[in-house]
């Protein structure tokens, strides 16, 4: 890539289409306020020039929406020149250093990432030296997963993991989870990727239904192959309803909730909570 500098850029010239990561309303909306406060823009968005004054984004989507909410009309912006894959690749690198993703997310950056990897390198790809079978495909994954750690500073185990998560859930599985508790729980997702695609989707039925009867991949996949269901005392069935309502919950409502908490005292009305989610007066009972 070729960098071109620090510029300001009209927003009517600039393409965010296309992007990996939807962005999310609520943290726009965080993200404007934050910057109506400050009257300033802390971090430049980043941009590939596309000739003829066009620009498409890389990297800074909620950066980017927020100012269009708050009414600018150019944004400062780091610009290059590269290629498709160059730009898709900055992409996904500046959302996993940031590091604002959840378990799901992560693994599908990391599973575009390694395709683009091995895009840019073929040498890489399964196969193609031939003649070492899965000994070729172990050593290429962690060709990658060693760069990957490298580049973003993610462990290589957890890059390896996170690929097969990605790889292995059905993409409409994929697609019914995101923004589920589910999402936010990486044993979860591997016991999940681990099962064919269709006890996959029996198991997403039964943990994202209204009144669920399980609320872990083991306890639901128990129900589908014909077990017994999971039994909820009342206080865990509401517990399970509010990590799920909380894994849907937007930057904007999480920090409200935790105000309101703080300003009511339940933060500390129990006491400091230990590992286990045991509190001091558990321990004193």
């Amino acid at each position: 890539m070729k960098e071109l500098g620090l510029q300001t850029i009209p927003l009517d010239q600039i393409d965010d289409q296309d992007r990996l990561r939807p962005v999310d309303a609520g943290q726009v909306r965080f993200l404007a306020e934050n910057i109506q406060q400050t009257g300033q823009l802390l971090q430049p968005i980043t941009l590939r020039y596309l000739r003829d004054g066009a620009y498409k984004l890389m990297a800074g989507g909620h950066r980017l929406a927020a100012v269009r909410q708050l009414g600018w009309t150019e944004i400062a912006a780091f610009v290059f020149e590269a290629n498709g894959d160059e730009a898709r690749l900055a992409e996904i690198d500046e959302n996993l250093v940031r590091h604002e993703l959840n378990p799901l997310d992560r693994a599908v950056f990391l599973a575009e990432r390694k395709a683009l990897y091995e895009k840019m390198h073929p040498e890489t790809r399964h196969g193609a030296q031939g003649g070492r079978g899965a000994k070729r495909n172990e050593d290429d994954t962690l060709s990658f997963s060693k760069e990957t750690a490298a580049r973003v500073g993610l462990d290589e185990r957890t890059i390896q993991r996170a690929v097969m998560i990605a790889s292995r859930l059905a993409p409409d599985v994929r697609s019914r989870i995101a923004g589920s508790a589910i999402a936010h729980t990486q044993t979860e997702l591997l016991a999940l990727a681990r099962l064919p695609p269709a006890e996959q989707r029996a198991i997403v039925d039964e943990m994202l239904a209204d009144s669920p009867r399980a609320r872990t991949v083991a306890a639901a996949r128990r129900l589908v192959t014909g077990g017994q269901p999971e039994e909820l005392d009342p206080e865990s069935n509401k517990f399970a309803k509010l990590v799920a309502l909380w894994g849907r919950c937007g930057p904007v409502a999480r920090r409200d909730f935790l105000t309101h908490l703080a300003a009511s005292g339940d933060l500390t009305r129990f006491g400091p909570i230990k590992r286990g989610g045991k509190t001091s007066q558990d321990e004193a009972a």
